[in-house]
């Protein structure tokens, strides 16, 4: 594979990284919007409960808020190991991303290393045939004076 190559498969690879970080980012911001919205409503739902138990509840009605307290606390652990997980993947992802960056500026290195190679290669042969050149001219000016 030609450095070339290399390095547009290296820059496709940021694109990539950056698409995906940004598709976690979104994820993970509806996440936490998704939970502090859960959490507003948890706190509603408790002190209105706290407000019908000091007036008294039967049976069912506690049977019924704890069924909804539980099911409440399970949808906010579940949406936290979402956030924790996207937060878990968003570092993955960011930490690949620089690393391909580094990669990318190390070809571009590499590239101008093998150009200025190239080009004092060229300016020697330059040199050489200048060189060459003026060489053959200056006998046959000394034959030419003698």
């Amino acid at each position: 594979m030609s450095l070339d190559s290399i390095r547009k498969v290296r820059a496709q690879t940021v694109e990539s990284l950056m698409m995906e970080l940004s598709q976690i980012t979104q994820a993970l911001t509806h996440s936490e919007a998704q939970y502090r919205t859960m959490e507003v409503q948890i706190q509603a739902d408790t002190e209105l409960y706290a407000q019908q138990a000091g007036q008294g509840l039967t049976i069912e009605d506690l049977l019924q808020w704890q069924g909804k307290m539980d099911a409440q606390r399970s949808a906010l652990r579940q949406v936290r190991a979402s956030i924790d997980h996207a937060t878990g993947l968003w570092q993955q992802t960011h930490e690949r991303l620089v690393e391909a960056r580094q990669e990318c500026k190390l070809l571009e290195k590499v590239v101008d290393q093998r150009q200025a190679a190239l080009q004092a290669v060229s300016a020697r042969r330059e040199q050489w045939a200048e060189d060459e050149t003026a060489s053959r001219r200056i006998p046959i000016r000394d034959r030419g004076d003698s």
